[in-house]
């Protein structure tokens, strides 16, 4: 019965259905860190400064992620080819990078990270050691999961996913009584440990000493290179945007609007937890058909139809009970007044995963028309944000009628710093749409053009 469903179903929204019920089960399990753990040991004066320190572990992580991307896309490539032999030599590269840029980047934080505690306003210690760890192996695993994730193993997947959440739950347990935000960054490493060598295990038969390992450099360095270089400039443009978001609303506002926003964020991200799995499951079938020269848009319309429909009923569930939510606990209850910014967060991180949905996809075909607003929004956001709320700096610079508007705008709220999160993601959204909707006329004019000219 359900070989018959999984084939009436196909295998994007099975293996959907499979990992959304497994993840279901560690967004529990994270939703308790991150509403009820992390409030209880971190207090108030600090807590905002959870996400922005996050957030440097990624940008500290970034050009490995940058790096990475390219073996995750090779990774499909070899492994729906059955190259097992390149897979093998990708990922013991990918070890091998990953060790040289952990040290490159240890050296680099001693001399980056006090700057970040002194506007974050925490103390060092050994967080920061900490946090460079968190970034590089929070870049490194998803490159072992992409590999199963290529050889299509989601039941091992489901296997990572169930255990994660728990193993990073005792983790913060252990640590965070002792330092709460050190123990937080220790708690965030497990399960990238864990995922890991839980990935190395489930992929023993495929790479076992039986494959021979086999050099993919000297035939595909060209194409290595070439997908590279865009991604890599939207990766940067991404992951700028989000630690510029995070470092404004910790530095610009109190630790009141930090701490809400902290809050508030941990509830706003239930709605895109659904469309991370679609997301995640989209890539390697999506790499897989255009390989094959399959249709492939079909599963692009289903994964935007889950996110906005899923997302679109939680945006409305989050608006009719915000207030009722951050009630029911008393270390919540101050933040009552941040609901309706909760409702404006939902629909920003729904758009942004139906976003990330589209990109995914266009990489998955190598495609990158996508580049242009996919740099250029990000970049015009992040300087919006950083210039209106720290106005007083151009003092001197541009004429006073200018520094007054800015002033009068009052940016440094956090309903205001949303509503530019939102504006942006609406218009990448808009981009992506006319981006399709330019790429379909062509199409049909190409088979017009191909019909007319049959003799």
């Amino acid at each position: 019965m359900l070989e018959e469903l999984k084939k009436r179903l196909g295998p994007f929204w099975w293996y959907t259905i499979i990992l959304w019920i497994v993840q279901r089960f560690g967004d529990v399990v994270n939703a308790f860190i991150g509403l009820w753990l992390v409030p209880k040991y971190v207090p108030q004066e600090e807590l905002g400064a959870v996400l922005p320190l996050s957030q440097v572990g990624g940008v500290l992580g970034l050009p490995l992620s940058i790096l990475l991307v390219p073996f995750t896309k090779f990774l499909n490539t070899y492994a729906t080819r059955g190259e097992y032999g390149k897979v093998k030599r990708l990922l013991r590269d990918v070890f091998v990078l990953s060790g040289i840029l952990f040290v490159g980047t240890l050296v680099y934080a001693r001399f980056f990270m006090p700057a970040v505690f002194l506007r974050m306003r925490v103390a060092d210690g050994s967080l920061g050691l900490l946090i460079v760890a968190s970034g590089v192996l929070g870049s490194m695993s998803p490159v072992f999961v992409s590999a199963l994730q290529a050889l299509k193993r989601f039941r091992v997947i489901a296997v990572i996913n169930l255990l994660s959440a728990p193993v990073r739950l005792i983790t913060m347990l252990i640590f965070m009584p002792f330092r709460a935000l050190s123990g937080y960054f220790v708690g965030q490493s497990a399960p990238s440990v864990f995922s890991i060598f839980a990935s190395l295990f489930g992929l023993r038969r495929q790479l076992g000493r039986q494959v021979k390992s086999e050099s993919y450099w000297q035939a595909d360095w060209r194409s290595l290179v070439r997908y590279t270089l865009p991604v890599a400039t939207v990766l940067a443009a991404g992951a700028l945007q989000a630690a510029v978001e995070m470092f404004v609303i910790r530095h610009r506002l109190s630790d009141m609007d930090s701490a809400g926003y902290y809050v508030i964020s941990r509830f706003a991200e239930i709605g895109a937890y659904t469309g991370l799995t679609f997301m995640f499951v989209l890539f390697p079938l999506a790499a897989e058909q255009h390989e094959k020269k399959e249709r492939e848009y079909r599963i692009l319309w289903h994964s935007l139809g889950g996110v906005f429909g899923i997302g679109a009923l939680f945006v409305l569930i989050i608006h009719l009970s915000g207030e009722w939510l951050l009630a029911l606990l008393p270390m919540w209850k101050e933040y009552v007044p941040y609901a309706s910014q909760m409702t404006l967060l939902t629909s920003v991180l729904v758009m942004r995963t139906a976003g990330g949905c589209f990109i995914n996809f266009e990489m998955a075909c190598g495609r990158f028309g996508f580049i242009g607003y996919g740099v250029a929004i990000p970049t015009v956001e992040c300087i919006l944000l950083y210039g209106l709320t720290g106005y007083s700096f151009f003092s001197g610079w541009l004429p006073p009628a200018w520094i007054d508007w800015m002033a009068s705008l009052n940016a440094c709220r956090l309903s205001f710093i949303l509503q530019v999160m939102l504006w942006s993601s609406v218009l990448t959204i808009v981009c992506g749409a006319c981006q399709l909707l330019l790429r379909h006329r062509r199409a049909r004019r190409q088979k017009t053009s191909e019909y007319t000219s049959i003799p």
